[in-house]
């Protein structure tokens, strides 16, 4: 069995050349996911940084599809977020439409019982709720404070917001 000898680590100079060969070609794949030019400058930038900070461990020979991958998982990471927003988004414009014929006293109320559903959630998806929708945390910045995966982050906002909908429910009733 032939023994695989390890590409050579990449050097702050070549860092660079790969900057340079690579930023445009990362950014089109990024706009190809996210037709949203500040976005994709942000997600390329954000990988460039992370490629940065472990330029140690990073091998010439891979550095090209490391840098894709990245870009890849930044793209769906933040198309989900971008998703769960928008869901999050409709459930409150329907939200908002079923107040407006309600009295400062119904909204209230309303208001106070959302945060009692809030602080009844179990504790994990109450601090993946917070985390996302009150503190403007990414899902892989959650996904990273507790070690789990953005989809199980996913996971619990779905739950959250069943929770949230389904006693909201039983209140109108």
């Amino acid at each position: 069995m032939k023994k695989r000898t390890p590409s050579p680590k990449i050097t702050e100079d070549e860092f660079d050349q790969i900057y340079r060969k690579y930023y445009s070609r990362l950014f089109y794949y990024a706009y190809g996911f996210i037709e949203d030019s500040e976005v994709c400058r942000d997600l390329v930038s954000d990988v460039f940084g992370q490629a940065w900070e472990n330029m140690a461990r990073l091998e010439s020979a891979t550095v090209g599809s490391y840098l894709y991958s990245c870009v890849r998982n930044k793209c769906i990471d933040y198309l989900r977020h971008d998703q769960a927003a928008r869901q999050y988004a409709e459930y409150f414009r329907e939200v908002a439409e079923e107040e407006e014929g309600m009295t400062p006293e119904e909204m209230e109320e309303r208001f106070f019982a959302v945060k009692q559903i809030i602080a009844e959630l179990p504790p994990r998806t109450r601090f993946v709720l917070e985390q996302c929708y009150f503190n403007n945390k990414k899902y892989q910045e959650v996904a990273d404070i507790l070690d789990i995966t953005s989809s199980a982050v996913k996971k619990h906002i779905m739950k959250a917001f069943a929770i949230l909908r389904e006693r909201l429910s039983v209140i109108k009733s």
